[in-house]
């Protein structure tokens, strides 16, 4: 049977086997395997990472601006000649940043949809580990978790573990991998 999906990252795959679970997409169903699952974890953490330091940015963004207005506003104080063209473009940028009750609109949106995605990726990552406990292999467990839940590199599991990357990264992953999938069909 012949199915074509939405992937996990918006893209249309055909799929020839019924593999994974189904999952609610927007707006359509799409299949979904326990690998894609659980890098959508790992997904979902760097999301969080991304929007935390744009709302970072943005926060700090207006602070430099009138930082330098008040640095370039001293020296005023002491040198009356040559400064009007940087007086000018601080002005110029301090008179392009929003209000303050605006930044803080903006803030508050960036908080909150880092709030629900931090909310959305402790469910997903609940769900991840009561499987993962499930699992009676000890290394299957500690591949899983470190790679999925904690966003270890494959060297930094590798040195754990005592096994080379390359071992770990294929053998190893796709045995826990087989695991883990057999689990969460069930």
């Amino acid at each position: 049977m012949l199915l074509r999906v939405r992937h996990h990252d918006g893209l249309l795959v055909d799929k020839r086997h019924c593999k994974g679970r189904l999952e609610p997409g927007d707006g359509a169903e799409r299949i979904v395997t326990g690998e894609q699952f659980l890098n959508s974890i790992r997904y979902l953490d760097c999301e969080i990472t991304a929007l935390d330091n744009s709302r970072c940015r943005l926060e700090s963004r207006r602070q430099d601006l009138l930082d330098k207005a008040e640095s370039i506003g001293a020296s005023l104080d002491r040198v009356q000649h040559g400064i009007s063209s940087k007086t000018e473009d601080i002005g110029v940028q301090l008179a392009d940043l929003v209000t303050p009750e605006e930044l803080a609109k903006k803030l508050q949106a960036y908080q909150d949809r880092i709030n629900r995605r931090i909310d959305r990726l402790v469910d997903l990552r609940n769900e991840a580990q009561d499987i993962i406990d499930q699992i009676p292999n000890a290394l299957f467990r500690a591949v899983l978790s470190g790679r999925y839940l904690n966003n270890l590199k494959w060297s930094t599991i590798a040195d754990l573990t005592g096994y080379t990357e390359s071992h770990v990264r294929g053998y190893i992953k796709d045995q826990a991998i087989k695991v883990f999938e057999e689990l969460w069909q069930s």
